[in-house]
């Protein structure tokens, strides 16, 4: 287990780089806690949300909404979610963008933090403080800048992703690495996705 900070200006980050879900307990209270997930991930890794608050979303960029956050907002309140309260987004970049976003305007910016479950979520989605909404046709039209409190990659959720959400995640490292990065982009010619 590897754990990094990344500093901001007025912020910082916590990764935690091959960390299993039970070692979220380690570094949050599990009592003022509550996860944020998709059925499709809820459904494969039920018995890792053993013990914690679990709110569950359906899956899908459709869910990416005002109405979305408006109804999770309210189960929030149900659950007496208060200034303590850490919200935990464990899914790809939809779950992620959604659990930005609700932290950062409930009681006007809790504590969040992230588990990536998709490779395209763990090199883009939950890193850069990025979190939005979708407004009809319009993508991430509303939304914020807020950095989580700390991102914790848990490899075994990637043992249940089909191969396009590979390919997915692929594409936007070698996207990347296009970008910045001559010397993993070299690597990555000389190996194949397997």
């Amino acid at each position: 287990m590897k754990k990094l900070t990344y500093k901001f200006s007025n912020s910082s980050t916590d990764y935690y780089f091959a960390y299993g879900i039970s070692h979220l307990k380690e570094f949050v209270d599990q009592r003022n806690s509550v996860i944020i997930t998709d059925e499709n991930v809820f459904a494969n890794h039920q018995k890792r949300f053993k013990n914690w608050k679990v709110i569950v979303l359906p899956p899908g960029e459709e869910q990416k909404t005002q109405a979305t956050v408006d109804s999770l907002i309210a189960q929030l309140i149900m659950m007496e979610a208060d200034r303590k309260t850490t919200l935990i987004g464990v899914g790809g970049g939809v779950i992620t963008d959604i659990t930005g976003y609700a932290a950062s305007v409930y009681m006007r910016g809790i504590k969040f933090g992230f588990i990536p479950t998709t490779l395209l979520s763990m090199v883009d989605a939950s890193i850069g403080g990025k979190n939005g909404i979708d407004v009809g046709i319009y993508k991430n039209l509303v939304g914020t800048i807020r950095q989580p409190s700390f991102i914790l990659y848990d490899l075994v959720f990637l043992n249940s992703l089909p191969q396009s959400e590979w390919i997915n995640g692929f594409a936007e490292i070698i996207k990347h690495a296009c970008i910045k990065d001559a010397a993993m982009f070299r690597e990555l010619q000389t190996t194949t996705l397997k």
